[in-house]
């Protein structure tokens, strides 16, 4: 009896000594998962649905990304009106998830507008929904009091309040960086980047194409060229979907800096660190003068 005795008390340590699996939550782009790595910190496993190299615009999902979604303990995503291709997996979907758009106080920007939605009250708009939610700082502030409200047991001790100081902190850093060039003028290819503009009160960019991969016209192009004259423009933001040879006819003078809206390049930070030290150094790097 005493070997087996031995045996099963070995049996038994080592299952106890085997760690739970972590709980998945899965960030439908990897703004949303900096900020969810910061928020759970290292007991939960924060995964990025999209790859980098697939455009949230219209992403063709493999069906190892769709069991990851299916499969997640929780899944955060932007909501159906800004990630349509994602709201057809998520109608099929069991689990729990918490959508952006649905939290009280998100702004969204809709037509060039600003306005506040509250879930539960229906909207009239003009124009498109923006779908850059997770730019405007106070968007993600309302994430991180959604989830301390929805999901309040898996965060650890401290949270949200850590990262609603960081972000904080974060917000004044890039005020402080930007206010002496608010007035600048900046060219953008199709400019992902207005909940930042006006949350951090820069000028509105002039923008070569509202839709992506359509060049403008000739007399667009003309248009344009007369605009960059006019305005003095010495810097164009990049992001990865500008073509980067028109812009250059377009403002061979501009300093240009390349910034990714969707911090596929630094997956690494946390998002308070990404939106200072990155994208609002960034616009520094290309507005000074």
């Amino acid at each position: 009896m005493r070997p087996m005795m031995f045996a099963l008390l070995l049996v038994s340590s080592l299952l106890w000594s085997v760690p739970a699996a972590a709980r998945v939550v899965v960030a439908s782009v990897e703004p949303v998962a900096m900020a969810l790595r910061a928020l759970y910190g290292e007991q939960t496993e924060v995964v990025t649905l999209l790859a980098p190299n697939q455009s949230p615009h219209n992403p063709m999902l493999s069906p190892r990304q769709m069991l990851t979604l299916r499969q997640a303990d929780l899944v955060v995503w932007l909501g159906a009106e800004a990630e349509p291709a994602v709201a057809d997996l998520m109608a099929r979907r069991d689990g729990p998830s918490v959508a952006l758009l649905s939290l009280p106080g998100v702004t969204r920007r809709e037509g060039g507008h600003e306005h506040a939605h509250d879930h539960g009250h229906d909207h009239d708009h003009d124009g498109a929904l923006d779908p850059h939610l997770w730019l405007d700082p106070d968007n993600m502030a309302a994430l991180a009091r959604g989830l301390a409200a929805r999901d309040a047991g898996h965060l650890p001790d401290g949270e949200p309040a850590r990262f609603l100081e960081a972000l904080e902190s974060a917000r004044q850093s890039a005020r402080q960086r930007l206010a002496p060039l608010a007035d600048r003028a900046w060219l953008s290819y199709h400019n992902p980047w207005g909940y930042f503009q006006q949350r951090l009160g820069l000028s509105a960019p002039v923008t070569v194409s509202a839709q992506l991969g359509a060049g403008p016209g000739s007399r667009r192009f003309v248009a344009l060229a007369q605009q960059v004259a006019d305005r003095d423009l010495t810097c164009a933001v990049l992001e990865p979907e500008a073509q980067r040879d028109l812009i250059q006819r377009l403002c061979p003078d501009c300093r240009k800096v390349a910034l990714d809206p969707l911090g596929r390049d630094h997956p690494d930070l946390a998002y308070p660190a990404w939106l200072d030290q990155v994208v609002a150094a960034g616009f520094e790097r290309c507005l000074s003068p």
